[in-house]
């Protein structure tokens, strides 16, 4: 990983803008003709603003399909964990109403929770070491269940599941923990979580680029007819031909369970374009740095939020956001030990270095094509280090 390297002197900020726009086109052609994804958006941000923004390919592998623009939404899939459920647990701490070293005994007061799961901290969920096991498919059964109880029947599964280890015995990326995380925080702020989304988070900066997606019930299809339909075909990507579904998925979320939730889930649900996660990763960025202030945000905890836990040995967890690991790194060979950042599985992604101030959001589609990981794979690393080694010099 490099950790020394110095910002280019000289060139002005539309040079910046061509050069890096040359080195990124041709990776995002080469992507494209091997149908890593069928469109995607990228933005490039610094302490001064957003120094680069493109978009490339259709929302579709179709020849006809709309292009890819600023204004196309994308299933930011995992990218809710820390842009919705880690930040309202932000909110929740800086203003008393949570205690991250609480135990979950005490946080899901309405749930009985069995002995081995009481110890649990909010932290712990938060920084993926607290045993759960990483994913269940829950959403079959859930299905059917009335709509009016499937959160508390999921809360309840989960309580029931065994766990992997006692908690900070082992570290592993957990949806069932977010699932958790998310009816403690509708439980502290007595509201469905796309609702404190909204109200807490996005409105009062005026963002309404990003929005969870309520679902449509099975055996309908989203193209089908009417104003809002026609909304859905040019605004949003298409992820996924859904088997279980049986429809191809669009401006409807990929993830099956928090489909079953109907769409609001704290693990998945998310909908945005770039400049709607740069503009909340934006605030929280200068909340970190004391740039602004918030009676919402303290920047103890948002630097805590952003802290390495080390919790576990070898884990590169924070609180709900990621770090970047010393090798094979998503976010490539030049961000700092000091960035942070995470993960969508459709494809999408942020990562934020606070040493050498800079900014990089790539949203795309990859499930449309396949859910083979090994292309997008290859691909982010290309692109940091394209972004980071043009604006940089070693």
């Amino acid at each position: 990983m490099m950790e020394s390297f110095e910002l280019k002197s000289g060139p002005s900020p539309s040079e910046i803008k061509v050069a890096v726009g040359t080195r990124v086109k041709k990776l995002f052609h080469e992507a494209l003709a091997l149908r890593v994804f069928s469109g995607a958006s990228i933005l490039v941000a610094g302490v001064g603003g957003v120094c680069f923004e493109s978009c490339y390919g259709r929302i579709s592998f179709a020849s006809e399909a709309p292009r890819v623009t600023a204004e196309t939404w994308f299933d930011l899939a995992s990218l809710t964990k820390p842009l919705v459920t880690a930040s309202l647990s932000m909110a929740a701490v800086s203003r008393g109403w949570l205690d991250l070293d609480a135990p979950l005994n005490d946080l899901l007061r309405n749930h009985s929770v069995p002995l081995d799961k009481a110890p649990i901290t909010l932290r712990q969920l938060l920084n993926h070491c607290s045993g759960l096991p990483a994913y269940r498919p829950y959403y079959r059964r859930l299905m059917e269940a009335t709509p009016a109880v499937r959160r508390e029947t999921l809360v309840s599964w989960v309580l029931q599941e065994p766990m992997l280890g006692s908690p900070e015995s082992v570290a592993a990326y957990s949806d069932l923990g977010f699932m958790l995380i998310a009816e403690i925080l509708e439980q502290c702020l007595a509201m469905p979580l796309d609702v404190a989304a909204v109200k807490l988070l996005f409105e009062p900066l005026g963002i309404r680029d990003l929005r969870f997606q309520t679902t449509a019930p099975l055996g309908t299809s989203a193209d089908e007819g009417g104003d809002e339909a026609a909304m859905v075909v040019t605004r949003f990507v298409r992820t996924e031909w859904c088997l279980w579904r049986r429809r191809q998925l669009a401006g409807e979320v990929h993830d099956e369970n928090a489909y079953a939730l109907g769409g609001v889930a704290g693990h998945a649900g998310l909908f945005g374009n770039t400049r709607g996660v740069y503009r909340w990763l934006n605030f929280l960025w200068d909340v970190h740095e004391e740039r602004t202030s918030s009676p919402w945000f303290s920047p103890e905890v948002v630097q805590d939020f952003w802290r390495r836990q080390e919790l576990v040995a070898g884990s590169t967890w924070a609180l709900g956001f990621d770090t970047p690991s010393s090798e094979d790194s998503s976010a490539g060979a030049c961000f700092s030990p000091h960035s942070v950042g995470h993960l969508g599985f459709t494809g999408t992604s942020f990562w934020l270095d606070l040493d050498h101030e800079i900014m990089i959001i790539l949203l795309t589609n990859r499930v449309h094509a396949n859910r083979d990981k090994a292309a997008i794979k290859a691909f982010r690393p290309q692109i940091h280090n394209a972004i980071m080694e043009t604006l940089y010099a070693g």
